[in-house]
């Protein structure tokens, strides 16, 4: 005989919730208002010319390839936009996280090589399926328990490592130290062999960024910066032929990796990363989403944009991406640009997709140390 008053657990009731957040996208499209179509498009558009460089630039912070942070942006955009419940909000590479996948794989692998991609890739499945199964089980609600100062020390202190560990490629010299002070070290003493034409090229870029930025913040002056850097490599000629460049991109859809799902060592390497970065993704992503939110009166919901970043890191580690999260900068231009709904993401991706065909050959010409400068 049961007791009076017993609490039943109905299965209904905790997988119906769910579902709902898993069918976000059919609610997208469902409900998308046309006259929002032109907004959001002319938001995306100008959001994918800061998100093609930034990608870029973002993947070399990690220790991968310019590709992979084209795909992660092309990739974990959609599916971010599309189970997204921010209005404004962009997800894509991000510096903070890229630095942080970089010191927690570092130790596994070497930066750039075969092994390292993949465990990138690895590593956003992992997180993603973290944070998709924190937005489901409705746990949206630990974010409220970080403090403020917590982000703010961890976006500052990400700052001065991303601005230390980019100076090797700005002089064209070596500088790998294995903390911030030995870099520094590398630099300084490595300075009376630092290639003047690169450092032109990575110190121009910076000072014609903040130039256009005074003339006009509207200005897209990361692409301009590396257009200009490109074009005086290709005029330079030989001249520049100390020069480090990307090399021409690949012309193709973001390809499906083969994670080495199966390698239980190497999942156990990566679990305290992915965990990591999971929990630092979520709490940069919702603090951004949530001071949009602010400006635009909406009501956000924790739990729906859990589910929306897990969905984009595993797809984002599926399609030879890695690991991604909210943007502030990006978040911000897409909410002063006027973006209506979370379509602009989606759109956003479509352009980088589409510039990425169109400047493919440009990488063959693009010096390391202007996306250094960016």
């Amino acid at each position: 005989m049961q007791a009076t008053g017993a609490v039943r657990w109905n299965p209904r009731e905790a997988i119906m919730p769910a579902l709902g957040y898993l069918q976000q996208p059919v609610r997208l499209v469902r409900q998308y208002d046309r006259s929002f179509l032109q907004p959001d498009l002319l938001a995306g558009i100008t959001v994918a010319v800061i998100l093609l460089p930034q990608g870029m630039a973002f993947s070399l912070v990690a220790g991968l390839p310019p590709q992979m942070g084209i795909y992660t942006a092309i990739v974990g955009g959609i599916a971010a936009g599309l189970w997204g419940s921010s209005k404004q909000l962009h997800t894509g590479p991000t510096n903070a996280i890229s630095l942080l996948v970089l010191s927690s794989l570092a130790s596994i692998a070497v930066p750039g090589s075969d092994s390292y991609i993949l465990a990138a890739g690895l590593m956003s499945v992992m997180a993603g399926a973290l944070q998709l199964a924190l937005g489901l089980l409705r746990l949206g609600v630990i974010v409220n328990f970080v403090s403020h100062s917590v982000i703010v020390g961890f976006a500052t202190g990400a700052a001065v490592l991303i601005a230390v560990g980019q100076l090797g490629s700005l002089f064209g010299i070596s500088a790998h130290g294995s903390n911030a002070i030995l870099t520094l070290r590398d630099v300084v003493t490595g300075l009376p062999n630092a290639n003047p034409a690169t450092t032109a090229l990575g110190l121009g870029a910076i000072l014609l960024i903040l130039l256009l930025q005074r003339i006009d913040r509207r200005l897209p002056g990361p692409l301009i910066a590396l257009i200009v850097a490109s074009l005086a490599v290709f005029l330079l000629g030989d001249r520049a032929s100390g020069v480090a460049v990307i090399g021409e991109l690949p012309k193709g859809l973001p390809p499906i990796a083969p994670l080495p799902i199966t390698n239980l060592g190497l999942i156990a390497e990566l679990s305290t990363g992915s965990l990591a970065v999971a929990a630092i993704g979520l709490v940069q992503t919702i603090a951004i989403a949530r001071t949009a939110a602010t400006q635009t009166g909406q009501r956000l919901d924790s739990n729906q944009q859990f589910v929306s970043q897990g969905m984009a890191n595993i797809f984002s580690g599926v399609f030879s991406g890695y690991v991604t999260s909210g943007s502030f900068t990006r978040t911000a231009v897409n909410l002063r640009v006027g973006a209506r709904t979370p379509m602009s993401s989606v759109f956003a991706s479509v352009f980088v997709l589409i510039m990425m065909f169109v400047a493919a050959p440009l990488g063959a010409y693009l010096p390391v140390s202007a996306l250094s400068g960016v």
